[in-house]
């Protein structure tokens, strides 16, 4: 469960910092196809915000679950934390993709 707890860190991290760089950095060309689609009007900056906001919060969280699951060391609590982070990064990472896809009128 070690392994799990440190891949844990390392992805909150890289998460955390990718999400540091898009929202209050402005690089949005992190984001994939970001400035093409945003040329098309399919999406803003307000999108690529949200995004890395999003990244930020779920890596500080991913950080947080690593060092829990570090000090706890249970099994089940692994694997609930592991799949909480994972299925939350990816779950509101695309609803916030589909909700904010601009239609072509």
């Amino acid at each position: 469960m070690t392994f799990v707890g440190i891949l844990m860190l390392v992805l909150g991290l890289g998460f955390g910092i990718l999400g540091y760089l898009i929202a209050f950095r402005g690089k949005y060309a992190l984001i994939n196809n970001f400035v093409d689609d945003r040329h098309r009007g399919k999406f803003d900056t307000a999108f690529a915000r949200r995004t890395g906001l999003l990244e930020l919060a779920w890596g500080f969280l991913s950080v947080l679950f690593g060092v829990l699951v570090l000090c706890i060391r249970s099994a089940t609590f692994t694997w609930i934390a592991f799949c909480i982070v994972v299925l939350g990064t990816v779950l509101s990472l695309v609803l916030n993709t589909l909700l904010s896809i601009k239609k072509n009128r």
